[in-house]
């Protein structure tokens, strides 16, 4: 619950963004193949500069992609990731690797900051954690590999893109494809016990467009945007209006519990 609020605290403290046009936005997502595999000879460097590559973990894969310099739910997104599969009972080494996939060139020591920031609280899962930084046609390699694709704002040097997770067994085969912000303890674990036991992903049919708020923000990490669209100024001015009503339920608490004495009960 902790965690979820911090995301809403997260986006309503981010700016919104509309430099890309709504048909932009529309390209945007995850849409990988029914045979998606983890592509080899992807020549990426982790958080401390050496080389890694995709293929070859003997445990399950949990990946994903972020902008390490992102203002919105890139970060945030991590820690719920992370928060999941710690909540499900699930060690890092032990029953799958975490791997975040940056979609630029933005380099080690940013990587090495967002698992500071956003990983204090989960120590173990902060240092099995892997942050890959590679270049502009390996990253695309492994787009075009996984279905994947995002776009760059130039102007405000952000990425639009989907914050969905990938889940592979340790054949390099998919498994699972989840909603990176809406990923329950239960799912994940659920995901990772499926990946272990080798069960291939298979899209699923064309679903309904989720208009709802927490659809939309599951649907898209760019300046509280969606695949319909930029937020209008009513929803940015809701998540507001709500992230200020939560911060006063939680003055209100703490007020509460510092003017009682301990002879109020009594």
């Amino acid at each position: 619950m902790i965690r979820a609020l911090a995301l809403l605290l997260a986006l309503v403290a981010s700016p919104a963004l509309a430099a890309l046009s709504p048909a932009q936005l529309a390209l945007i997502g995850a849409t990988p193949a029914a045979d998606t595999r983890l592509p080899v000879n992807t020549a990426f460097v982790d958080q401390a500069g050496r080389p890694y590559r995709l293929t070859g973990a003997p445990v399950p894969t949990v990946l994903l992609f972020a902008d390490y310099t992102c203002r919105h739910i890139c970060g945030p997104g991590v820690t719920l990731t992370a928060g999941a599969l710690h909540d499900a009972g699930l060690r890092p080494g032990r029953d799958y690797r975490m791997i975040v996939v940056g979609m630029d060139q933005d380099g080690p020591a940013l990587a090495r900051k967002l698992t500071a920031d956003q990983l204090y609280g989960l120590p173990d899962e902060a240092r099995a954690l892997t942050l890959l930084t590679g270049t502009p046609p390996v990253i695309a390699a492994v787009e075009r590999a996984l279905g994947y694709h995002a776009i760059h704002d130039a102007e405000a040097d952000q990425w639009a893109h989907d914050p969905a997770l990938y889940v592979f067994g340790s054949n390099g085969r998919l498994s699972a494809l989840l909603p990176e912000a809406a990923t329950a303890p239960a799912a994940m674990a659920q995901a990772i016990t499926d990946a272990r036991r080798g069960v291939a992903w298979r899209p699923l049919p064309a679903r309904t467009a989720d208009h709802s708020l927490a659809g939309r923000i599951s649907a898209i990490c760019y300046g509280l945007a969606s695949a319909h669209g930029v937020y209008s100024a009513p929803i940015v001015m809701g998540l507001r209006i709500g992230g200020v009503l939560i911060c006063a339920v939680l003055a209100l608490i703490l007020l509460a519990a510092l003017r009682r004495r301990p002879g109020d009960a009594a």
